[in-house]
């Protein structure tokens, strides 16, 4: 059992894998609860929604479930004003949705069990909890998480292990029984069943309680654990290791000019290297020559000198008092 010292705190798969990689990115939540709801602002976000909505209505045992799994996809995103065309990989998350459907209605209905979506599980007494995407309880009992996003292309890996078992134990803790099966969906890939035994359950229970018990300010950066921490802007030892990985996706330095264009971007001058592609939108308020910048998920454009690089839809600028 968790020591009464952090007993109000509650861990998330995330945040324990976070505890586990770097304790000082780790942010425990103050209570089982669901996020605020999702706003449309990516493809990723659209296609979750629309497979929530898909899955919730029983609508993947209608005879053509692509066609309506597209449709919904299509009413997301105009009930929030968003169109994918113009969002990065729209096109081709809408078209994948109506290929891979079959499949995952396949999966849904070959189980013996109720369907259910966004479903909040949590165990007690180690304070851990989850909200598993699909699920069904029972004996025939089984878990998919999906991944439509910028991580359905992603293979297996050390995070993805994590999260299933995780989400594998909370089952068990909520149902008295271990699921059958244990399901990684992708968008790109399809599914993958992920094998999770009992004893890989007990190991992660383990390692999370001693972690627990360190000291949680401790930082170890390392460029997958820090692309999208949330205190990565004010991370110190982060931006020590940055320079050093082999392929770093930050830079920080003073504001040495700032170039706009018609298009409606900017470029900035950055420590001596160019940053272009940046949404005027995008530029923190303040943005001005002799302050500090730190720019985070930007990508080198080449290796000519001086520097340039490029921003995505994912960068983040945070924009200081000059140093």
């Amino acid at each position: 059992m968790i020591p009464d010292t952090v007993a109000p705190q509650w861990w998330s798969a995330t945040a324990t894998w976070r505890l586990l990689r770097c304790p000082a990115s780790a942010t425990p939540a103050r209570a089982p609860v669901r996020p605020p709801g999702q706003a449309a602002d990516n493809v990723g976000s659209v296609a979750h929604l629309a497979l929530q909505a898909w899955a919730e209505s029983g609508e993947w045992s209608l005879p053509d479930p692509g066609t309506r799994l597209q449709e919904r996809f299509d009413e997301v995103a105009a009930a929030h004003e968003v169109n994918p065309v113009r969002m990065p990989q729209g096109v081709v998350t809408r078209a994948r949705l109506k290929t891979r459907a079959k499949e995952l209605a396949t999966i849904l209905s070959d189980a013996n069990a109720d369907v259910r979506s966004e479903l909040l599980l949590s165990d007690e007494s180690n304070h851990l909890f989850g909200i598993l995407d699909i699920a069904g309880g029972g004996s025939d009992g089984f878990i998919v998480d999906l991944k439509t996003g910028r991580d359905a292309s992603a293979e297996s890996s050390h995070a993805i292990a994590h999260q299933m078992t995780f989400y594998a134990h909370l089952f068990q803790a909520s149902y008295g029984t271990f699921p059958e099966h244990v399901i990684v969906f992708s968008l790109q890939r399809g599914p993958t069943e992920v094998q999770v035994a009992p004893s890989a359950v007990a190991a992660l229970l383990d390692q999370i309680r001693a972690a627990q018990l360190t000291e949680c300010t401790d930082a170890r950066p390392e460029a997958y654990t820090c692309r999208f921490c949330p205190k990565r802007m004010t991370c110190q030892p982060h931006w020590d290791a940055v320079p050093g990985w082999g392929l770093p996706d930050a830079i920080e330095g003073t504001i040495g000019n700032i170039e706009r264009s018609s298009s409606g971007t900017a470029a900035l001058l950055i420590g001596g290297r160019w940053l272009t592609g940046i949404p005027e939108n995008a530029l923190p308020d303040g943005t001005a020559p002799g302050r500090f910048a730190r720019a985070i998920r930007v990508r080198r454009r080449n290796d000519s000198e001086p520097e340039e690089w490029t921003a995505g839809s994912t960068t983040l600028i945070r924009v200081t008092p000059a140093r």
